[in-house]
């Protein structure tokens, strides 16, 4: 089931955050120690996550980026539920969530290894996001036309 995040979600979401085989190197690693203890949410923020049984399995986080264009900040799906559809649900429901937001697109800085992930949700490559503070690496950048 998808529902809206609440800030009490946040502990099982930075664990998936931690634990997500998308951020092994040791660089990626330390990116998620560096991000993890300043992220938080309110109950307003567009914060959504997938769960069955209690445990959360993966969660997306949609924010303005300009105009009626929004980024996927945060995309993460439990590494026992990737391959699963549980990605594909959540995605959906994610640009389902823009639309209603009046979203015309969402763009997408990629990790690296999610990328492909993305082109076969539709998205298309418009460039590379460079580096930028804690994130030491280059980045696909990707446009979701609603």
């Amino acid at each position: 089931m998808i529902r809206k995040a609440v800030p009490a979600d946040r502990a099982a979401l930075v664990a998936l955050m931690q634990t997500s085989n998308g951020y092994e190197t040791p660089a990626a690693r330390a990116m998620i120690a560096e991000f993890v203890p300043r992220w938080a949410f309110t109950e307003t923020d567009e914060v959504w996550l997938d769960e069955e049984a209690g445990e959360t399995l993966g969660f997306h986080q949609l924010i303005p980026h300009d105009g009626t264009v929004w980024e996927l900040d945060l995309f993460f799906t439990a590494n026992a539920a990737q391959g699963k559809g549980v990605g594909r649900r959540l995605f959906e429901q994610m640009a389902e969530r823009a639309r209603a937001l009046g979203a015309t697109a969402v763009v997408i800085s990629s990790n690296p290894k999610a990328a492909e992930f993305y082109r076969r949700m539709g998205a298309l490559d418009v460039g590379v996001s460079p580096p930028v503070g804690e994130i030491t690496w280059e980045r696909p950048k990707l446009r979701l036309n609603l």
